[in-house]
């Protein structure tokens, strides 16, 4: 006989139904505390500092490429190369274009679907400057490996955990090893909010350029539904714009 194991589907408990409904009385439906919980519960898990929610693991990503575009940043010049499976789902690959990288593409291990780590040293080459894999299915790639050409190279790691909230190598947990990484909160993984996503970044920098990017430019350490708590908000001067 074959035992199934149900891939997805709905759970919720008592707890998590108050929670929704106390949100809803509150009339609260951006971002909130509940929201923040959930950021500085999985940060620590994935061994960064915090995290940034935003609308989709598709946007996570995206938020996750365009850090490494900005000065304060990655400051990587449009042209660079980032390592990358040859197959993977769209939203991993979108993000290198969309910032003008270049994605160079590696073959895959027919059994994993992860891409194969023999192959990578003979791709990379001095434009390189990225390794942008996602764990597929939940499979974590040869970290190892990647580790090693990571260190060697000097090289940016980014990790896609979208589909691997939970999976370990060696008894870490993946997201742990590059310096950003993403899940998705989309109804078919491991937990959902409907939609959802979220950036987990160690360097500081790179996180508050991830919050201004999600909150439309602003600058801000407020948090959604806060004003003015640094008393500066209507009296800043910024650059050569007028007091």
């Amino acid at each position: 006989g074959v035992d199934w194991i149900q891939y997805s589907g709905p759970f919720f408990n008592e707890k998590e139904y108050i929670a929704g409904v106390e949100s809803l009385l509150n009339g609260w439906f951006i971002l909130g505390e509940n929201g923040r919980k959930l950021e500085r519960l999985f940060a620590p898990k994935l061994g960064k500092s915090d995290g940034i929610l935003v609308n989709s693991g598709s946007s996570a990503n995206l938020l996750m490429v365009s850090l490494l575009r900005t000065k304060r940043g990655g400051n990587l010049p449009k042209g660079s190369k980032f390592i990358t499976p040859v197959v993977c789902f769209p939203t991993t690959i979108n993000p290198l274009i969309q910032n003008g990288f270049e994605p160079v593409f590696v073959d895959v291990d027919q059994f994993t679907h992860n891409i194969d780590v023999n192959k990578i040293e003979a791709a990379i080459s001095p434009k390189t400057k990225a390794i942008m894999l996602a764990h597929s299915l939940g499979n974590p790639f040869n970290l190892d490996v990647v580790m090693d050409l990571y260190k060697k190279y000097n090289l940016w790691l980014v990790e896609d955990c979208c589909d691997a909230l939970g999976s370990t190598y060696r008894g870490q947990m993946v997201g742990t090893f590059g310096d950003i990484a993403t899940l998705s909160f989309y109804p078919a993984h491991h937990i959902t909010m409907g939609e959802g996503g979220a950036v987990f970044t160690k360097h500081d920098e790179l996180k508050a350029i991830a919050e201004s990017f999600r909150d439309w430019g602003r600058d801000c350490y407020c948090p959604p539904g806060k004003d003015n708590t640094c008393s500066k908000r209507f009296c800043w001067k910024l650059g050569n714009l007028p007091q």
